[in-house]
């Protein structure tokens, strides 16, 4: 039900993403031939309203799209039709290609506000030198700002790492880890509740040794702390700190929601940058470690199954949260193919006055190149992930 539930809310997410160009497309006057459920194949048609959009049903349920009048430059009747993409003014075209960002931005604070709104545990508690420190976030805090936000109470110093909860089938199960054990040590770097993440951090895809307390019996076990998931899947007693639930009204979930998103929207630019970087310093085991950390549809339903089989609806809701903002982050970057690259390219032909019909041809063809190279990446981190979540073996992958 979970894996169920995990793939149902990532495709209703893409298709309130597409749903933000059909309605700014019929609105601009832009015809909508079709409206797709799921990704082709096609499987088959479900209707055709009045002004012609073909609504189809497809075969791969991991979103939509939606399809055009005059997109395709080898269709010159469509292309030079009054009711073409091609032929829209500038800023119907604009608002057609960025409307999808104001959709999943909605999505995205009404989850975070309702998360606020009934009252939440923060999701990660983060050191003071991370880098959303600066950014008040409350989902990711650190222990000063949930201090300071009268939050937390009790004595801050730090707190053995005493394990309250421990997620079913994930790293920290598989190291033999229950409930109540206490970690001591990892890598012989001492442990506690403060500085877990930042040590974990530091063993990304390395062998570690963890030594933990049951009872009063010291245990060690060791295992591979993988470079896209190197998370022990832990909840931890707070000790003598009590964490208040953070809980607004609704009006003030409203505002904080906003907030949120700031501040995740600067640790998702952060990642960003560490990426290109990575991946542009033709460094082989720095570029591996990089695509290694990207996970897609496959990861992400499989983190939502074990968030609600973990711990409920609250993260789960979180986590839609995040992927709806991933997703207008995403595609508003000025890459060819995506949005953004799609807006770029109407602004350069607008501002340096091509002709629409020429300008269009050429980047059909850029287009075209950029979505193989997208879509290749993409199908090669779904069987990295499906290798990896799914333990399904797939040659020359895993």
């Amino acid at each position: 039900m979970a894996l169920i539930l995990g793939i149902l809310m990532f495709m209703g997410l893409v298709l309130i993403h597409e749903l933000g160009h059909f309605i700014s497309a019929k609105r601009s006057g832009v015809k909508v031939l079709e409206f797709g459920i799921g990704i082709p194949p096609k499987v088959c048609k479900l209707r055709t309203d009045k002004s012609g959009t073909e609504y189809s049903l497809n075969l791969i349920p991991l979103g939509g799209f939606v399809r055009l009048k005059g997109e395709d430059p080898k269709d010159e009747a469509d292309f030079q039709a009054k009711d073409s993409f091609i032929k829209a003014k500038i800023y119907k075209k604009a608002l057609i290609l960025i409307a999808w960002v104001g959709m999943n931005l909605i999505l995205a604070r009404a989850l975070f506000s309702a998360i606020f709104t009934m009252g939440t545990q923060p999701i990660s508690i983060l050191p003071e030198n991370a880098v959303l420190s600066t950014q008040n976030s409350y989902l990711m805090p650190t222990v000063n700002f949930l201090a300071q936000e009268g939050f937390i109470s009790g004595n801050l110093t730090s707190s053995p790492a005493k394990i309250e909860k421990v997620a079913d089938g994930l790293l920290g199960q598989k190291m033999g880890l229950l409930s109540w054990d206490t970690i001591l040590s990892i890598n012989n770097d001492p442990v506690d509740v403060r500085n877990i993440g930042n040590i974990l951090k530091k063993n990304i895809n390395q062998d570690i040794t963890l030594v933990f307390e049951r009872g009063n019996k010291k245990t060690t076990t060791q295992t591979h702390c993988p470079a896209d998931n190197c998370i022990l899947w832990l909840t931890f007693s707070a000790g003598e700190i009590d964490i208040k639930p953070i809980k607004f009204s609704f009006p003030q979930s409203m505002r904080i929601g906003m907030k949120e998103i700031k501040a995740q929207t600067s640790l998702t630019f952060s990642a960003l940058g560490t990426l290109g970087s990575d991946l542009l310093s033709l460094n082989k085991n720095r570029i591996k470690s990089s695509l290694n950390k990207l996970t897609g549809p496959a990861g992400a339903i499989k983190f939502w199954e074990s968030l609600l089989n973990a711990w409920g609806r609250k993260l789960y809701l979180w986590f839609a949260g995040m992927i709806s903002l991933a997703l207008a982050i995403f595609n508003i970057l000025p890459i060819p193919a995506l949005d953004g690259g799609r807006l770029l390219g109407v602004l350069i032909q607008w501002i340096a006055r091509l002709k629409p019909e020429k300008y269009f041809n050429i980047e059909w063809y850029i287009n075209l190149i950029f979505f193989i190279l997208l879509m290749g990446m993409g199908i090669y981190i779904l069987l990295k992930d499906l290798v990896h979540y799914r333990a399904i073996k797939i040659p020359f992958i895993g």
